[in-house]
């Protein structure tokens, strides 16, 4: 476990401290999720987007995609640090973790962790999350629309043109991490010891317009809170998601 100063100053600092401070950060991790299933898992509303817009499905997912991960990620953690807590672009920068970085999380922890998470990964997808899978798929209301993006062939989401994809990945590995681990898990510290477990759970459930795919994963979807407990820093959470993202798209 690495000590980081800076990262607990934050945290015991700028943590939510009222009750409603502390259901508004908590609602935080579901709310760009319940946002993306509205616009783009209820039909009717996805069909009047595409007939305004004129765009094909691929291009509507793909810009509300791009505006929750690479927009609200991104924005909603700097703007609320700026005006609500009052702290500089400096000062929020440093709140998020973005200007220092854990070069022996990165070289040496980061890759032993990726192994680990591989290892343990193989039998839990053959094993215990086809049962969770099967039970999604018993709710309407949880099942992936035919004409999404997020169906289990990696190829559907990877198969933008380059710069497309430059955009989302920045959004999905930056901005997931900037939001959950580097903000939301800092805002959440009144939780104590359960802090790093409940920003897992949270983070694997805010996926709601992938329900099928990510539900399942919640077992190795808890390794994203304890790496950050573990290391404090961001940029070795980018590293492991964007590791979890390759590896259980084409390593599995």
């Amino acid at each position: 476990m690495r000590e980081d100063a800076v990262y607990d100053y934050f945290s015991a600092t700028y943590q939510a401290k009222t009750l409603l401070g502390r259901v508004v950060y908590l609602s935080l991790y579901l709310l760009p999720g319940i946002l993306v299933f509205i616009v783009v898992n209820i039909e009717p509303l996805f069909r009047w987007e595409m007939a305004i817009t004129g765009w094909s499905a691929r291009y509507v997912q793909y810009a509300w995609v791009l505006i929750i991960t690479f927009g609200w990620h991104i924005f909603v953690p700097f703007a609320v640090l700026r005006y609500a807590d009052k702290l500089t672009l400096r000062e929020s920068c440093a709140f998020l973790g973005l200007n220092r970085v854990d070069w022996r999380g990165l070289l040496t922890v980061l890759p032993v962790f990726m192994v680990g998470f591989a290892v343990v990964s193989l039998p839990y997808v053959r094993y215990v999350a086809p049962i969770v899978e099967d039970w999604t798929k018993t709710i309407l209301l949880f099942r992936i629309p035919s004409y999404s993006i997020f169906q289990d062939t990696p190829e559907n989401i990877y198969s933008f043109p380059p710069i497309a994809l430059l955009f989302l990945g920045i959004g999905n590995f930056l901005g997931e991490e900037l939001y959950f681990r580097g903000y939301l898990m800092k805002k959440s510290a009144f939780l104590g010891q359960a802090n790093w477990t409940v920003n897992s759970v949270l983070f694997g459930l805010y996926h709601l317009w992938q329900v099928q795919q990510t539900w399942p994963m919640i077992g190795l979807i808890l390794t994203f809170g304890l790496l950050m407990k573990l290391r404090k820093d961001l940029w070795v959470m980018v590293g492991f998601h964007f590791f979890v993202n390759m590896w259980m798209a084409y390593g599995t």
